[in-house]
Formats: C-alpha cells, structure tokens, sequence
C-alpha cells in the first residue's frame, strides 16, 4: 500500500490534519516572533535617532546661549539677556531628555553625567561674565571671558556630546542591521505560511479523494462479494 493510500484511510487522514495543523501553527507562532523582533528593533532604531535629534538641539542651544552672552558683553542691552536665559532653560531639557534617552547604556549613562557637570560649569563662567560686565564694565568682563576660554569648558563639552553621538550611531546602526535582518525573516518566514498552507490543502484534497475512492472501492467489493438471492 502506497503511502497516498495509507493516508487515505481514517487515521491516516486524522493524521495528516493533525501534521498540517502543528506545521501551520509552528509557521504562525515563527512568523508572529519575527515580526515582534522586528518592530523592537524598528523602535530601538527611532529610539537612536531621537536621542541623536535631542543631542544637537542641545549642542546648538549651548551656541544660542554663549551667542547671546556675547551680545550682551560687546553692547551692554538687556535685550540680550531674556533669550540668553531662556537657552540655558532649554538646556536643562535637552540633558534631561537625553539622559532618558540613553538611560540602558551604563557608558552612555557616565558621559552624560561629565556633560550635565560640564554645562553646568559653562552656565557659571557665562553668568560671571554677564554680571562682571553689568558691575564693573567690559575690560573687567573681557579679561573674565579670557579667563574662561582657558579652561576650555566649551571645548569639552563638544567633546562629550561627541562621545555620545558616536556611541548612539553606533547602536543605531546595529539596531538597523537587526531591523533589516528580521524584517528579511518574517518577510521568508510570511511566504513560507502561505506556500505551506496551500500545499497542505492541495495534499489534503488528494487525501479526501483517495479516501473517497477507498470507500467507493470497498462497497464494490462488497457487493460483489454478497450471495446472490435465491430465484
């Protein structure tokens, strides 16, 4: 008996179903987990690029803020001073932003903290600065600002925001490989479902025919079998 025939007898239709059954499902069930690593990596992918987004903003509020400062120093107007403050507010959202944002890398965790220190270090020189020129007048305030290019508080914290941006598209691009590389397997793993699925049921329908044909072919038999009725 030919494997076809076996399956079309009873069990092993039963059989068949429950073989077709437990590979759709498993298909399914690979499917639904590519799909979940997918979108974690899809999310992890925007996760980077905010935390990158929120890195510049920062970066180019500190530029506004010393932009304004020295305005303020070279002209004396106040008009100056209400942006200047309101960067250095915008600052502090920036570095709480960015903290949360790089809040699952323990490096990333310690770069922030030296920036947060180094921002807060410039926003004293900056102030000093402004209120030497508003006390004691520029030469006073120029010979401040001197002072305070050599310690080189800018300089660090562009390279800090550096570190940072480096280790965020480091893992921005790993988490797009991962995001590619999933999205391949369950792209596979969908064409797969299907051509199983309609392999499974074109095999079932030569199931149920052979089992039809067996039926039809045992009652043949039957039939020719019984005794003919007396006259």
């Amino acid at each position: 008996m030919s494997l076809l025939s076996r399956m079309g007898t009873g069990n092993g239709l039963l059989v068949s179903l429950i073989i077709a059954f437990v590979a759709v499902e498993s298909i399914v069930a690979a499917s639904f987990l590519s799909l979940l690593q997918f979108k974690t990596s899809t999310a992890e992918v925007s996760h980077r690029q905010q935390s990158l987004l929120e890195l510049e903003r920062m970066v180019g509020t500190v530029a506004g803020a010393e932009t304004n400062q020295r305005g303020y120093l070279i002209t004396g107007s106040e008009h100056y001073l209400a942006p200047y403050r309101d960067a250095l507010n915008t600052l502090e959202t920036h570095l709480r932003r960015i903290g949360v944002l790089t809040q699952d890398s323990l490096v990333q965790r310690r770069l922030v903290a030296q920036l947060e220190n180094q921002i807060d270090r410039r926003s004293d020189e900056m102030n000093h600065a402004i209120l030497a020129r508003r006390t004691e007048g520029l030469p006073v305030a120029k010979s401040v600002v001197l002072v305070n290019h050599d310690h080189g508080t800018m300089n660090t914290i562009r390279q800090l925001a550096g570190q940072i941006r480096d280790e965020e598209v480091r893992a921005l691009e790993r988490h797009w490989a991962d995001s590619q590389a999933w999205a391949v397997t369950a792209g596979s793993f969908t064409v797969v479902f299907f051509l199983v699925t309609a392999a499974l049921f074109a095999l079932c329908g030569v199931v149920l025919r052979l089992s039809l044909t067996s039926q039809a072919q045992a009652e043949r038999l039957v039939q020719t079998t019984l005794p003919l009725p007396a006259d």
